[in-house]
């Protein structure tokens, strides 16, 4: 005999109550039970079929609505994440810099208060680069004296031993045209641009504009070997200007101590092109042979490239340049001229190594003294396999000669200063 459904009990999800019959509406709190008996009452005889769980039992229908709200707030939640994550607009990137084209050479890149546009920078032609750099039009009028300076982060020929400098006062009383400045001697590097401003009622404002320049790196050589001026025009590519230009100095740092100095005596771009001027400028004035050419190119590195420390081009005490930055700066201290000197030689394809003495590091490179002149006093110093004939970057002397607190045996084993054999981390190291 079948069951009479109006005597099936019945459950409210919703106050907990039992009731006796089929019910649209609960009889004790009138909640609507018609959604109820159709989503939740299959799934709950399905699981009394499967478990032999009392389904209709109130603790376990309230346990089970309970667990259902929990799953539909849960996924509510998570859409809600999704739509927050994932359909939300990106929002607008914070512009870093302002990108200046230079139809000669490059471009500048820009920051500081001129990203903001207090001040302007506008490049002209006349027919070398110069820069005109001004307050924003909002501020004139309000100043009656401004100083202008212009400053490098690098060595520059005109200023040596010095990044560039250049100050300039302007008065009310003695121009109109105190909101701007024309910087004419613009140099591939990195600048600062320095307003200093006075109101007549005592206002006082100040105005920092930073910038790189990035580009074609171009300079001339010139310098008297064995009684001929040698001259040559080099350029650096703007991609290898640029990698020295954006070195990261505490990375720079952290490699270099924990390397060898010789690991900075490489060969690049920069390198072989300056190498190759050199050999075609020396076959056109002078006779060929390893050791004359050896000397040739110790006073190319003497003479071209001033001794600066390394706090003006780096800001720290100590820095191993690569020969890339040596050139790009146009000067170096002891270390860095003779990488450099190590790298074009190299590049001829010579054994070269690094000789450590008190006080300075100096070059040396394999070299046949045959038929040389100087054969009869150079001084040179013991390598596994042969000879390597000193070339002290750091003095006016020729390829062979050294200082005279310095001296190395005749065999070339033992090292001397003032007088004393000095040995530790004194001596070569080969590249």
């Amino acid at each position: 005999m079948a069951a009479n459904k109006h005597t099936d009990k019945g459950f409210c999800p919703f106050c907990g109550n039992e009731f006796l019959g089929d019910h649209d509406n609960c009889p004790f709190c009138g909640q609507d039970l018609r959604q109820y008996k159709d989503d939740l009452g299959p799934i709950m005889e399905t699981i009394q079929t499967r478990t032999n769980i009392d389904m209709k039992s109130p603790k376990v229908r309230i346990t089970m609505s309970i667990i259902l709200f929990v799953l539909v707030f849960a996924g509510a939640l998570v859409a809600f994440d999704y739509y927050e994550t994932h359909m939300q607009p990106e929002p607008e990137p914070v512009a870093e810099g302002i990108i200046v084209d230079i139809k000669t050479n490059g471009y500048i890149d820009l920051t500081g208060d001129f990203a903001n546009y207090d001040l302007n920078l506008l490049p002209t032609y006349d027919p070398e680069l110069k820069l005109t750099i001004s307050l924003s039009d909002k501020y004139v009028g309000k100043y009656n004296k401004i100083i202008w300076v212009v400053q490098t982060d690098a060595y520059n020929h005109t200023n040596a031993k010095n990044p560039f400098y250049q100050k300039v006062t302007k008065d009310i009383a003695d121009s109109d045209n105190i909101y701007s400045v024309t910087w004419d001697n613009v140099s591939i590097g990195r600048f600062w641009i320095t307003a200093d401003c006075y109101g007549e009622s005592g206002d006082y404002d100040v105005f920092i504009g930073k910038g790189v320049y990035y580009g074609k790196y171009t300079t001339t050589y010139s310098w008297e070997y064995d009684g001929t001026v040698n001259s040559f025009e080099y350029t650096m590519s703007s991609d290898e200007v640029k990698n020295c230009l954006n070195v990261d100095l505490s990375i720079r740092l952290d490699e270099q101590s924990k390397t060898s100095m010789t690991k900075y005596v490489v060969d690049s771009l920069s390198v072989e092109t300056l190498n190759d001027q050199l050999r075609s400028l020396f076959n056109k004035n002078y006779r060929d042979s390893q050791a004359k050419y050896a000397d040739f190119v110790l006073s190319f590195v003497q003479n071209c490239f001033p001794n600066v420390f390394d706090s003006f081009n780096y800001r720290v005490n100590d820095y191993w340049a690569y020969p890339t930055e040596t050139l790009l700066w146009g000067c170096g201290d002891d270390e860095d001229r003779a990488i450099l000197y190590c790298s074009i030689m190299k590049r001829e394809g010579r054994d070269v190594g690094l000789l450590f003495l008190p006080e300075t590091t100096i070059a040396a490179v394999d070299v046949d003294l045959t038929d040389s002149p100087i054969s009869a006093y150079a001084k040179g110093v013991r390598g596994v396999y042969s000879l390597y004939i000193v070339a002290d970057t750091s003095s006016d002397l020729g390829l062979g000669e050294l200082r005279p607190y310095y001296d190395i045996s005749d065999n070339g084993r033992i090292l001397y200063y003032n007088g004393e054999e000095i040995h530790g981390r004194y001596g070569l190291e080969v590249v």
